[in-house]
């Protein structure tokens, strides 16, 4: 008898053991790449976010343009802040498309 966790059991033929190893690192990998696709999804839709604050930011400051003798400063902050809302939503899709596939391209299994 051999002591294994969780008490002593008969010792587990040495193929039978490598199975149930393997099994358990089949798991355990599975579950970190559903952790991380749940990470990549949060991170798209966090980008998401910052895309539309990039946006009213842009707005915000096309307005002021309006009212003021530096508008042609302001209207280049609003570009920049719509190149900026850009980059977010590019980025938030590659993630989404980083969620949905395995790391060979594949569609992931959810």
């Amino acid at each position: 008898m051999a002591h294994i966790p969780g008490g002593y059991e008969a010792e587990l033929d040495p193929q039978r053991r490598a199975a149930e190893q393997a099994m358990r690192a089949g798991q355990r990998a599975e579950g970190v790449r559903r952790e991380a696709r749940e990470a990549q999804r949060s991170a798209a839709d966090s980008l998401d976010r910052s895309a539309e604050s990039q946006e009213r930011t842009a707005r915000a400051y096309e307005k002021a343009a309006e009212h003021t003798d530096r508008g042609d400063e302001y209207r280049e902050y609003a570009v920049r802040h719509r190149e900026f809302a850009e980059e977010d939503r590019r980025m938030a899709q590659e993630l989404r498309q980083m969620a949905e596939s395995d790391s060979m391209g594949n569609p992931a299994i959810p």
